[in-house]
């Protein structure tokens, strides 16, 4: 099968250009702080219209939140991060 038409094939001829990004690690005392904390985030991430990529583990959860599509992370960013970074210091459990 070639590529020829596949349009979920990405050309890796073609350099990407990368755009900013803020990726925050958040480490919790246990699975229940960390979960309370993403339980959060996913209300904010509704009222926000706004969804970050989020990785996540026993005790720790990443976020990844990129400049959509500009050259720097703009000012909805960085609010989202500000919400954000308070939910995780006030997310204990």
């Amino acid at each position: 099968m070639s590529g020829t038409g596949d349009l979920n094939a990405t050309d890796l001829s073609v350099p990407q250009e990368r755009l900013p990004a803020l990726n925050r690690r958040f480490d919790f005392g246990s699975y229940v702080e960390m979960r309370h904390f993403l339980d959060q985030m996913a209300d904010l991430s509704k009222r926000e219209n706004y969804y970050p990529n989020v990785s996540f583990g026993k005790t720790y959860a990443n976020i990844s939140i990129d400049a959509e599509d500009q050259a720097t992370l703009g000012e909805r960013n960085s609010s989202f991060i500000s919400a954000m970074e308070a939910l995780a210091a006030t997310g204990k459990v």
